[in-house]
């Protein structure tokens, strides 16, 4: 019997969501080795607009530049929630093959897991369940592959790195693809994926490529981990958690486990996620652009201090909020040219969840103040490298014990008599001030 195409399914879930192109129709594990052979592989399509929603620009414009680089990081195919996935591997309905890959090693391990459970007992795992290590081939998958259970009903093949088997290694793989034996589940971890190699641009059209993705909204994901671990969670110490950690699901999961422990049995509240998840760069720079995003001077400030107490080089900080003034800019033209929400977070180079945010605080501030800010950030920059006298003086001097001259700028003089580590930190917050001073 030959099922139904499954059908496309929608994005959002409290996991993740698993980026698979449109399956075509697969086999049952009732067919035997003699079915008729697959029929031709339904090519999976490119995501197209309308061209109301989504005009093409005059070829030679910056739109145009902007259509064609979003062209060419449009996904292909569908989106499965990857508790879908889930379901439908808990539910008995497995595939003969899965190829995963993700960023994310949580939902990895969770989805591995979730086949081995469903497809071979614990007691049967002895002599129906092998491990792949090092660097595969394909005849040593097929031939695994290819033997039968022992006094069980399937078996598995688990893969550690698809991507380190060479590519003249796959042709006897490929062939396995057009006739999986339906008595055994593979499935592999590809630390890197290239469609342009026949192999993987095959899983994809068979629909055996997943790629295994956060969720958009990571405090709904925190919530229900937290739940599962029996953690109770205060909504402050989600948002805290969430800002000190980041989307990095393994370590928010494992965070969770460390506060419950130290909590005990009472909530969890923001100040045990101060006291217990320690100050990082990258949550400090975190700190940094989410407050300048939110037009937030006392916050921003507090951040840049912490940054110098931290020893961090003035300017990579620069640098870093040079990245988010980018940012910002980029989100104000993705708007502008009717892009798809879907395709911002490639564009962007960011998890979905932070387009929301970087769409929200462009709105505090305007395509011009972005580039004012640009042009201020450049200036800030070769200051730091020499000439200190090029720092914008538009802004207030932040404290009254800052040496200025009368019209308001820094001297490289003056800037050589408090010290270089003094002297950094007064730009950075002369910079800071001047450029939330834009915001409108």
């Amino acid at each position: 019997m030959v099922a139904a195409p499954r059908a496309r399914l929608t994005r959002s879930s409290s996991l993740g969501s698993v980026s698979r192109p449109r399956a075509e129709t697969s086999r049952g594990l009732a067919n035997s080795a003699r079915a008729p052979a697959e029929p031709p592989a339904r090519k999976h399509r490119r995501v197209s607009f309308t061209r109301a929603a989504y005009p093409r620009p005059r070829e030679g414009s910056r739109r145009f530049d902007l259509f064609t680089e979003l062209h060419a990081h449009l996904p292909c195919g569908s989106l499965r929630a990857v508790d879908e996935l889930l379901a439908e591997i808990t539910a008995g309905r497995l595939e003969p093959i899965y190829v995963l890959h993700s960023e994310h090693p949580i939902l990895l391990e969770r989805v591995i897991a979730a086949i081995r459970d469903a497809v071979v007992p614990p007691a049967a795992r002895g002599f129906n369940y092998d491990v792949v290590e090092g660097k595969p081939t394909g005849a040593r998958i097929v031939a695994l592959a290819q033997t039968l259970p022992m006094m069980a009903q399937r078996r598995m093949i688990y893969v550690r790195d698809l991507s380190a088997m060479a590519a003249d290694e796959a042709e006897p793989l490929l062939a396995y693809l057009a006739r999986p034996n339906p008595s055994t589940v593979v499935v592999a971890v590809a630390a890197k994926i290239d469609k342009r190699i026949k192999l993987y641009g095959t899983l994809a059209r068979k629909g055996y490529l997943h790629v295994l993705e956060a969720p958009r909204q990571i405090a709904p994901w925190l919530r229900a981990e937290a739940k599962q671990q029996g953690v109770q969670l205060e909504p402050a110490a989600v948002t805290r958690l969430i800002d000190a950690v980041g989307d990095d699901l393994s370590r928010l999961a494992l965070t969770v486990g460390q506060l419950g422990l130290y909590a005990g049995p009472r909530p969890v509240t923001s100040d045990d996620v101060d006291e217990l998840v320690a100050d990082t760069r990258e949550r400090t720079v975190f700190e940094l652009t989410d407050a300048i995003g939110a037009v937030d001077r006392v916050r921003a400030l507090a951040a840049v201090g912490a940054l110098c107490d931290q020893r961090e080089s003035a300017v990579g900080v620069v640098v870093m909020l040079a990245r988010h003034v980018r940012q910002m800019t980029l989100v104000h033209g993705l708007r502008d040219t009717g892009a798809p929400r879907g395709s911002w977070g490639s564009m962007l180079g960011v998890p979905p969840f932070v387009v929301d945010k970087l769409l929200a605080q462009a709105r505090h501030y305007s395509p011009a103040a972005l580039a004012t800010a640009t042009r201020r950030l450049a200036n800030a920059d070769r200051a730091l490298k020499g000439d200190i006298t090029l720092i914008s003086t538009q802004a207030t001097p932040v404290t009254p014990e800052t040496p200025v001259t009368s019209d308001g700028s820094f001297t490289g003089p003056q800037i050589k008599a408090l010290g270089r580590d003094l002297a950094e930190r007064v730009v950075l917050e002369h910079l800071i001030t001047d450029i939330i001073g834009l915001a409108a």
